[in-house]
């Protein structure tokens, strides 16, 4: 779990550890495997350090329209995407 927490930012090091040490204790009475806990701790850490890649143009917004109640306005969206592709393959 050190070598996981060493992976992160040195303000989150001591509460991930705790936390993953307290999740490896109980993964048993979960019915997981330790090092099976290990590893996703050791992965989490992995894109806690990893650079945000924020969505942007209709990625964007097809995301925000995701829980959308108007089915119309995300339809509208997978158009767009979709003719922007078209246009993209014929050029």
């Amino acid at each position: 779990m050190r070598a996981a927490a060493a992976l992160l930012p040195h303000g989150q090091r001591s509460r991930y550890l705790e936390q993953w040490r307290a999740d490896v204790a109980g993964a048993r009475e979960a019915g997981l495997h330790p090092l099976g806990v290990a590893f996703g701790a050791v992965r989490v850490a992995g894109r806690e350090r990893g650079p945000v890649a924020l969505p942007v143009g209709l990625l964007a917004l097809a995301l925000r329209l995701r829980q959308s109640p108007h089915p119309g306005a995300v339809l509208v969206v997978v158009l767009l995407a979709n003719l922007g592709g078209g246009v993209l393959l014929v050029i």
